[in-house]
């Protein structure tokens, strides 16, 4: 998020449950347990579905029950940068704001992390070969992205269609799906779930059906493609939530 929030700033949070909407900035604890001498880890982030809701990315566009959210002004892509002759100095990139990338190889060629309206200044720079916005292909299948399941060909780009479970929704289980709820049903509400060929066992009982305790959001960093984020770890349960970003103080 640093996009958006500059170390040194101050935020006023709102500690309020079931208040939120899309395009919230929100506190929350992260959901995924590390191994690392800290128990508790807090991030900001863009709240993107709501319980209830489905989401999909197509080329880098966010869909919301199908309908596209534009992004704010501080969301911010890779971007290929190819220059003419030479490198970029120390001044070059501070002004064009180069600050998160680098050299990609021997050649003139970069990748920098960049708002839309910071690519297209770059790209007018008579110093500057080309500007391309750097995008994974449909259907190339990343480990690193939820579920890490081949069933689920996403990449960080294109990605879902993901249903984003509420309390009391009946989720249908069978080998596939249980790839998406496993986490859900595990970690998140504490059950006992084993699998054993293509049954599925919870708290010791054969399981096709099982009904949510709890509500799920699905949130995305404005560094899109450098963010750890529900690509990557899942769906975010409410409990895990300290509130909302309602104000913030810009160091100076």
């Amino acid at each position: 998020m640093a996009a958006t929030y500059r170390y040194g700033d101050a935020v006023l949070i709102k500690k309020a449950a079931n208040t939120y909407t899309t395009g919230d900035v929100i506190y929350f604890e992260y959901p995924v347990e590390e191994d690392s001498l800290l128990t508790r880890t807090f991030i900001f982030q863009r709240l993107i579905g709501l319980p209830g809701d489905s989401i999909e990315l197509a080329e880098k566009i966010v869909y919301r029950n199908g309908i596209k959210l534009h992004d704010t002004n501080s969301i911010k892509h890779n971007y290929f940068i190819q220059t003419k002759s030479k490198r970029p100095q120390t001044l070059f990139k501070f002004y064009y704001g180069l600050t998160e990338g680098g050299q990609v190889s021997d050649e003139f060629d970069y990748c920098y992390s960049l708002t839309s309206e910071e690519a297209e200044k770059v790209a007018k720079d008579s110093a500057i070969k080309s500007v391309t916005l750097k995008t994974e292909k449909k259907n190339n299948y990343d480990e690193t992205c939820f579920p890490a399941n081949i069933n689920y060909k996403w990449n960080m780009d294109y990605y879902g269609k993901i249903y984003i479970p509420k309390m009391n929704d009946t989720l249908r289980l069978d080998s596939i799906s249980i790839k998406l709820y496993y986490d859900l049903i595990y970690h998140h509400e504490k059950n006992n779930l084993a699998l054993k060929q293509d049954s599925i066992l919870i708290n010791g009982n054969l399981s096709a059906y099982y009904i949510v305790k709890k509500n799920y959001y699905f949130v995305l960093g404005d560094n899109r493609d450098n963010a750890n984020d529900s690509r990557s770890w899942g769906l975010l349960p409410e409990n895990c939530i300290i509130g909302k970003v309602i104000a913030r103080v810009r160091r100076k």
